[in-house]
C-alpha cells in the first residue's frame, strides 16, 4: 500500500496529540481522530481507513471493549494498541479483543511505524491469501496445544503418514519454529529448512517444492528452523504464502505449531480449515487449554477448534469431564500407549508405520480414513 491510512482513538485529546506526534510521517496518514465511545463507534464504522490505533496511557479497559465491538464490524482494518509499558495482561487482553499488535509508545518513533506498517500490511496479505485459496479443493490442519509435552507434534506426524497411507498428497510443515521436532520424529537429521526457503525470498511454487524433503511414507516434510535464533527471520506474511503457494499442489497440509499464541501462529490458524487443540487427561493443562480455547474463539476462529484427546486412559480423569471443562466433545481420542509411543520416537520411525497394531496407531488411521471419506 502506498500509505497507511489511521484511524486514531483515544479518550484524551493529550494521548491523541501526543501519538498524532509519533506519527509524522509520509507512509502514515491519520484520517480521523475519534474518542473510543458510542460516537466514535459509529464515525469508525463508515470511515475509509487500513488501521484503528487506539492510544491510551491509563488502564485500557473501555479501550479493550471499543476495539471488540470494532474488531466484530470491521473486518477489513488492524486495531492496533499504543501505550506505555504494556503489560503481558495487557498483551493477553488485547489479543481476545480483536487488537493485532500492543506497541510501545515509548519504543521510539521507528520502531512504532514499523509495526504499523508491518501489521497492515500483514493483515492485507492475510485477506488476499483468503481469497486466493478460497476456491482450492485441499485442506489445511493444524495441531496446537497450549503447553508442550502432551503429543502435538506426535499426532501431526503420525495423522500425515497415515493421510499418505490413502494415497493422498501430504505437506507436513513445523511451525514450532524455535524448537521444532519434526525431523527428529522422521529421522530427518538434516535438510534444508524455512529459514533457508525465506532467506532465498524466492515463493513459487517450484522453490518451494525444492525445500520439501520426501520421506519414505510418501510425506513432503518443511523443517523448522536449524536454531532457535532463526525463528526471527519468518514472518506471519512468510508463513501465509508458504500455506498459500503449497495448498495448490496438495490434498493436506498438516501443520505442527508452536505452544506460543503469535503472529506466526494467529496467520496459520486464519488459513486452516481444522485447528485440533490437543489435550491429555490433566486437569492443570485443560485449564491451559480453556484459557488458550477462549483466545482462539476472540480472535473469530472459535469454529475451526475440534479437540484431540491424547494419551487417553491415563488418568482418574475421564473423556466426559474433558469435555464438560473444555464444551466441547472430543473429535479424536487417542488411547494412551507408551511403549508403541517410545518406540516410535527412539528409532524415529512413526507409530502408525513401526506399531500399526497398537490402539494408538488405530485410532490415528481410523480417523484419518473418515477424515479421507468425508473430504
Amino acid at each position: 500500500m502506498d500509505s497507511v491510512r489511521i484511524m486514531l482513538a483515544a479518550f484524551s485529546a493529550e494521548d491523541r496529540k501526543a501519538a498524532a506526534s509519533l506519527l509524522q510521517d509520509e507512509t502514515l496518514r491519520i484520517v480521523c481522530s475519534l474518542r473510543p465511545d458510542k460516537n466514535g463507534l459509529k464515525k469508525a464504522g463508515t470511515q475509509p481507513a487500513d488501521v484503528l490505533l487506539i492510544c491510551t496511557r491509563a488502564v485500557p479497559e473501555e479501550e479493550f471493549d471499543f476495539a471488540e465491538r470494532m474488531y466484530t464490524t470491521r473486518s477489513d482494518i488492524t486495531i492496533l494498541m499504543l501505550t506505555p509499558k504494556p503489560s503481558s495482561q495487557d498483551v493477553f487482553r488485547a489479543m481476545e479483543s480483536g487488537i493485532a499488535r500492543v506497541i510501545d509508545m515509548d519504543a521510539g518513533v521507528d520502531v512504532i511505524k514499523t509495526n504499523i506498517i508491518t501489521s497492515a500490511n500483514r493483515d492485507q496479505n492475510r485477506r488476499k491469501s483468503i481469497a486466493k485459496v478460497a476456491s482450492y479443493d485441499s485442506r489445511i490442519i493444524q495441531f496446537f496445544s497450549a503447553k508442550g509435552g502432551v503429543g502435538k507434534t506426535t499426532l501431526a506426524v503420525n495423522v500425515a503418514c497415515a493421510l499418505a497411507a490413502q494415497n493422498k498428497k501430504v505437506a507436513l510443515i513445523d511451525l514450532n519454529l524455535q524448537f521444532g521436532d519434526v525431523g527428529v520424529f522422521l529421522d530427518i537429521t538434516k535438510g534444508d529448512t524455512i529459514a533457508d526457503m525465506v532467506e532465498e525470498n524466492s515463493f513459487e511454487l517450484a522453490t518451494m517444492k525444492s525445500y520439501l524433503i520426501r520421506h519414505y511414507s510418501g510425506v513432503l516434510v518443511l523443517l523448522s528452523t536449524s536454531s532457535p535464533e532463526y525463528a526471527e527471520l519468518i514472518r506471519p506474511e512468510n508463513i501465509e504464502t508458504i500455506l498459500s503457494t503449497l495448498r495448490s499442489e496438495f490434498d493436506y497440509i498438516v501443520v505442527d505449531s508452536s505452544n506460543a499464541l503469535n503472529d506466526c501462529a494467529v496467520s496459520s490458524f486464519e488459513l486452516a480449515d481444522t485447528i485440533y487443540f490437543v489435550v491429555n487427561e490433566d486437569i492443570a493443562a485443560l485449564y491451559d487449554a480453556k484459557r488458550s480455547m477462549k483466545v482462539l474463539e476472540a480472535l473469530n476462529l472459535g469454529d475451526k477448534i475440534k479437540v484431540v484427546i491424547n494419551k487417553e486412559g491415563g488418568s482418574t480423569i475421564r473423556i466426559k469431564d474433558v469435555s464438560n471443562l473444555l464444551e466441547a466433545a472430543p473429535a479424536l481420542v487417542v488411547p494412551a500407549d507408551l511403549k508403541a509411543a517410545t518406540t516410535a520416537i527412539n528409532r524415529g520411525i512413526p507409530m502408525v508405520l513401526c506399531e500399526p497394531r497398537s490402539k494408538a496407531s488405530a485410532a490415528i488411521m481410523k480417523y484419518a480414513k473418515s477424515l479421507v471419506r468425508r473430504a
